[in-house]
């Protein structure tokens, strides 16, 4: 599988902040004779050294620690910038790192599934997505989808008052993504009226 950046040269343009793996352990085996990819790679660019946004509030996901171990290391000393101090749990949960484990790939039975040919090398989740959204940007900036397939990233872009920018070469995938999001324009409509 080759890296999601073989193919550009992106840094006269683009500094490449973090690849986020999309782990994904429920894609059936694809042989016998080698091991199995369960993972999409992501590559999290942006404009100039340091990211304009950063919304880490808006996409934390819950601690996996239980109450009463959490009570237990909050009485525990760590050391923060060289000074001694309690451990602390953010209630709004935890940076999602950049293994992303907890959003379920689409299957053949997905309600946002819009096109049988893109389900395994095309369209993602919107949840997926949407975090991706929601962390790089604000209600009203501008987001870029050189890669738009069904149309997934300006749905989600639409639903958060995003503009956005989508590129597709292929003919049917861009008719899916149109239909989509007419079909999200609609439904936007009626909630507004």
């Amino acid at each position: 599988k080759p890296d999601c950046i073989d193919f550009i040269d992106y840094r006269p343009f683009l500094n490449l902040r973090s690849k986020i793996v999309w782990y994904q352990p429920s894609r059936l085996a694809q042989g016998r004779l080698n091991f199995t990819n369960n993972y999409d790679e992501i590559c999290y660019f942006i404009k100039g050294k340091k990211p304009a946004t950063f919304n880490l509030d808006d996409i934390r996901v819950a601690q996996l620690v239980e109450l009463e171990h959490r009570l237990r290391c909050e009485k525990v000393p760590s050391v923060r910038n060289g000074q001694y101090g309690k451990t602390k749990f953010n209630d709004k949960g935890k940076n999602p790192g950049d293994v992303w484990g907890d959003i379920k790939q689409l299957t053949y039975k997905s309600k946002e599934l819009v096109c049988r040919d893109a389900l395994n090398t095309i369209q993602k989740p919107e949840k997926l997505i949407e975090r991706l959204v929601l962390a790089s940007s604000n209600a009203g900036d501008l987001v870029l989808d050189p890669f738009a397939g069904v149309g997934t990233c300006p749905v989600v872009c639409r639903r958060h008052e995003r503009d956005f920018i989508a590129f597709e070469l292929n003919p049917e995938f861009v008719e899916c993504g149109n239909t989509r999001l007419n079909s999200e324009v609609a439904k936007w409509a009626l909630l507004n009226s």
